[in-house]
């Protein structure tokens, strides 16, 4: 499959795509309004959309250090780690799962933390109620497990990080 990945329209042209794809992806990742889309792309260093030749087929959404976030497992990673780049969501339409749609989303995001100077990349991965695709997937993207914890969401999530190579 070929891929691009952009950067998602800031004339809300990606909102209906990635509220769309954030529902079908409920609960894997958390429920999102039109509003909280615009106060988190609001806060983040980027939002990325995967485009195949069918159209958009997946997004990821990223925050740098001391954005103005509320979420608690952003929080969590603040209170460790100076230079990360935190990734709040990614969502691969089921279409296109298993065609390499995470890794391209992930594979730019590396590049743009090494660019960044980061010194990882976090995550957090639902247990409850459990998520193992997206489990197996870290994994596989060198992710490690640090701790799981409760979130305000009320799920439980598996705190993750990928120390970026250095070389």
């Amino acid at each position: 499959m070929a891929l691009a990945i952009r950067d998602a329209a800031t004339d809300g042209r990606d909102e209906d795509f990635i509220l769309a794809l954030n529902a079908a992806c409920t609960p894997a990742v958390s429920d999102l309004t039109r509003d909280d889309l615009r106060e988190i792309a609001a806060a983040a260093h980027r939002v990325l959309v995967a485009e195949s030749e069918n159209g958009p087929c997946g997004f990821v959404i990223l925050m740098r250090p001391a954005a103005p976030y509320p979420s608690d497992n952003y929080a969590w990673f603040e209170r460790r780690f100076a230079n990360h780049l935190y990734v709040d969501r990614i969502a691969i339409d089921a279409s296109a799962r298993g065609q390499g749609v995470g890794r391209a989303l992930y594979g730019e995001a590396m590049k743009i933390a090494a660019a960044n100077g980061d010194e990882r990349i976090t995550a957090e991965v639902n247990v409850e109620p459990p998520n193992p695709q997206s489990m197996s997937f870290h994994v596989a993207m060198g992710f490690r497990h640090l701790v799981t914890r409760p979130s305000r969401s009320g799920k439980i999530v598996a705190m993750l990080e990928r120390p970026l190579d250095r070389r």
